[in-house]
């Protein structure tokens, strides 16, 4: 039977969200829209209703009004740990990204290519934190809720009390936006107009909400909550959920499929030359510095959303306080650390306020720009350089709205034309593979870019930072470097430094212990947490395996692996032998990983072994266990085990990776499995059909075989492995 568009799309997305978890951004809409479909078998008809009634207003020039829509929005904070207790000012920073990004004030946007800077547009909607609740009382708009649930899924629960989460306001009136610790990598979701009104709105993880406070890079800038509201508003991803797809707007062009990390214009996929794929619109899947913009085609689509399918939202009043009594007026207005696009605005307090609305212009235009505060400050984002700006305050004491303070008024810096030549660069803190670079600040600057190489080779290597300073690792072991900088100052670039240079120190070839035979977790060595072990992978089926007990005061642990000379990995196991975390980075970058868990007194195992039988038996790797009270903190990069509950959950074939990716003529399939027995292999391709399989017979450990691909087309496919009747799905691409 044929099945529809819609239900199809949800499919294949379901199972492309799932292999780029962990790696890449990983928004959860459409798994959740695949969620939705299985659970109420009228949603498919009414979206396809929906989609009709979009295609009708969007048709109708009349409806172009230009008129602004303002939509009330209230925020779920739903926390189990002080730090997703995110602050108002965070929140705040949130609703300030969204009104900049919706509007195109944001000052990013002028990074845009020239040939697609005209399809940029103000989407004339924005955003305010309400002010009145449904109840016709006076808000904050913001909602806090303590729960014991320690993350939430995409399956809802962190919309309903019931489940540990905190039930929606009327969302035919408000923008219901939750933000809470999210589970399997997602930064966020969205539902879709069309589904049920009691779960309608959007969840973000709470380290990717807004851009301050916990906001973690790439994902600190707020744009995820940009991208989900997006699809709040009926935008499909760009690739439209499929190979070269449709996303139902006609001026973004026909993309491959999803765009990562920070892509150099242009890229040309699905024979979209000369311009290719427009990864810098907010529907793409880029970090968020890397993203900037919407179409008019896409603001044509959240219009007609709003005015055929979220009518209600054009006559709330969630962003007018309620009247009646008294309340006092605000004075003192004042503007502090003003840049180009940013500000604090300030003003005295007022007897009995619970919170505070401004709204702030450019001096002589028509729209103000709204925010809430329960302080007496306020940071505003989104402005424009070298503008003349006006704001004025109004107070709320509990259901009674104050008189509007009188104008205040301050002037944005001014673009800059230039930018600096980083100065007076050294290294310190040199070993065999590390360094610290360092440079004279630049006045103004946003950031740093730092290329370094061995001298005399023909390639360099890059890294960027924010600071003064840069650690590179990786490096090869007495050898001569030479380095370099460049000083961003908002979109202007300096002059690139004068050269630095530094040697790298010899390897270390003498070990503390020979540390064999320690061929099996039986056979482990136990060695003292806190301690440097300098060991070697002698030969290429050599695997050092090492022991240790924590004790109750310090039971979280962490393992580093560094001074690699070859491809060395790391896995960590219970004293069951079950694994735990692993890292397997590629070449010689250094190797971490995190166990933060509660238990105590506990035995752990660690095997360090060359991937692909890597080794070199002359030179000493160097590892260290660290183990601490509180939590170790995790990076992007790194893997993180909190409780048992995520233990049992976890498959070894979690650690299944496949490259090169795309492939050409072979695929290696490397994974990990427990114990020696079979694993069965079937590749299918975009329209679910199985086009190639294989069993491979796979021993305990890591493994690696190569799968035969040159009889399959150019496309993307789908391979998923089964061990144990369990299973695991990894997208990959074919190009000859």
């Amino acid at each position: 039977m044929k099945k529809s568009y819609l239900a199809t799309l949800a499919l294949v997305v379901g199972i492309t969200g799932s292999a780029l978890a962990q790696t890449h951004r990983n928004c959860g809409t459409m798994d959740h829209l695949n969620e939705q479909f299985a659970a109420d078998p009228g949603l498919e008809q009414r979206m396809q209703q929906i989609e009709s009634a979009t295609q009708s207003w969007i048709s109708d020039p009349s409806h172009r009004t230009g008129a602004v829509i303002t939509i009330p929005v209230v925020v779920h904070v739903v926390y189990s740990s002080t730090a997703q207790n995110i602050s108002d000012a965070q929140i705040q920073s949130q609703i300030a990204v969204l009104n900049a990004d919706f509007r195109k004030l944001n000052a990013d946007v002028s990074l845009t290519p020239s040939v697609f800077a005209s399809l940029a547009t103000d989407c004339q909607i924005q955003f305010c934190l309400a002010q009145r609740d449904p109840n016709g009382n006076a808000t904050t708009g913001i909602v806090r809720k303590a729960t014991t649930t320690t993350s939430f899924s995409t399956n809802d629960n962190v919309k309903r009390t019931a489940n540990g989460g905190d039930d929606a306001w009327n969302s035919s009136q408000y923008l219901n936006l939750w933000s809470a610790n999210l589970s399997g990598g997602v930064l966020g979701y969205a539902q879709f107009p069309g589904g049920t009104a009691s779960t309608d709105g959007v969840v973000i993880l709470y380290s990717a909400f807004g851009n301050s406070g916990s906001a973690n890079a790439p994902y600190n800038l707020g744009r995820t909550a940009t991208h989900e509201v997006g699809h709040w508003l009926n935008l499909r991803h760009i690739w439209g959920d499929a190979s070269c797809g449709n996303d139902q707007v006609t001026d973004t062009p026909t993309s491959s499929t999803s765009n990562f990390g920070c892509p150099a214009f242009p890229h040309v996929t699905c024979s979209n030359g000369p311009n290719g794929d427009m990864f810098m619109n907010y529907m793409d899947y880029t970090d968020d510095a890397c993203m900037y913009m919407f179409t008019v085609g896409q603001s044509a689509r959240m219009s007609a959303s709003i005015n055929t399918s979220r009518t209600g939202l054009l006559t709330s009043l969630g962003c007018q306080a309620p009247t009646g009594g008294t309340c006092g007026t605000a004075a003192s207005l004042t503007a502090a650390s003003i840049t180009q696009t940013t500000a604090t605005l300030s003003w005295s307090a007022v007897s009995g306020a619970s919170s505070y609305s401004v709204q702030y212009r450019a001096v002589g235009t028509t729209t103000w720009s709204a925010g809430t505060s329960a302080t007496t400050s306020l940071a505003v984002s989104g402005l424009t350089a070298s503008t003349a700006y006006e704001f004025q305050v109004t107070a709320t004491c509990s259901a009674t709205v104050g008189t509007t303070s009188t104008i205040g008024t301050f002037t944005t810096s001014a673009v800059v034309t230039s930018c600096g030549t980083p100065a007076t660069v050294t290294s310190s803190a040199i070993t065999s593979t590390t360094a610290t670079l360092s440079w004279g600040a630049v006045s103004g600057v946003s950031s740093y870019s730092v290329q370094y190489r061995i001298v005399g080779a023909a390639t360099w290597l890059t890294g960027t930072s924010t600071t003064a300073s840069l650690n590179v690792t990786g490096l090869t072991a007495a050898s001569n470097y030479q380095f370099q900088v460049t000083a961003t100052c908002s979109a202007i670039v300096g002059t690139t430094s004068a050269l630095g240079t530094f040697t790298t120190s010899a390897a270390t070839t003498t070990c503390t212990d020979s540390y064999e035979a320690n061929e099996s977790r039986t056979a482990a060595k136990t060695i003292a947490v806190n301690t440097d072990i300098y060991a070697k992978i002698g030969t290429s089926t050599d695997k050092d395996w090492f022991k240790i007990t924590t004790v109750a005061t310090a039971p979280k642990v962490k393992v580093v692996l560094d001074q690699l000379v070859a491809d060395y990995d790391l896995a960590l196991y219970n004293s069951a032998g079950t694994t735990l975390t692993s890292s397997a980075l590629a070449s010689t970058a250094t190797e971490t990983v995190k166990y933060n868990t509660s238990t105590t007194a506990a035995t752990y195992y660690i095997q360090v072994y060359g991937y692909g039988g890597a080794f070199n038996a002359t030179s000493c790797y160097h590892l260290k266990v660290s183990t601490s009270a509180t939590n170790w903190k995790v990076m992007a990069d790194e893997t993180d085990v909190n409780s048992q509950a995520t233990i049992e959950k976890m498959n070894s074939l979690d650690q299944l990776l496949l490259f090169p990716n795309p492939a050409s003529t072979a695929l290696t399939i490397n994974f990990f499995t427990p114990n020696q027995g079979t694993s069965s292999i079937e590749v299918y391709d975009m329209i679910g059909k199985v086009v190639a399989t294989k069993t491979i017979n796979s021993l305990e450990g890591f493994n690696a075989q190569d799968f035969d691909i040159t009889s399959l087309s150019n496309g993307v496919y789908f391979l998923k492995m089964t061990q144990s009747e369990k299973s695991i799905v990894k997208k990959f691409v074919v190009k000859h």
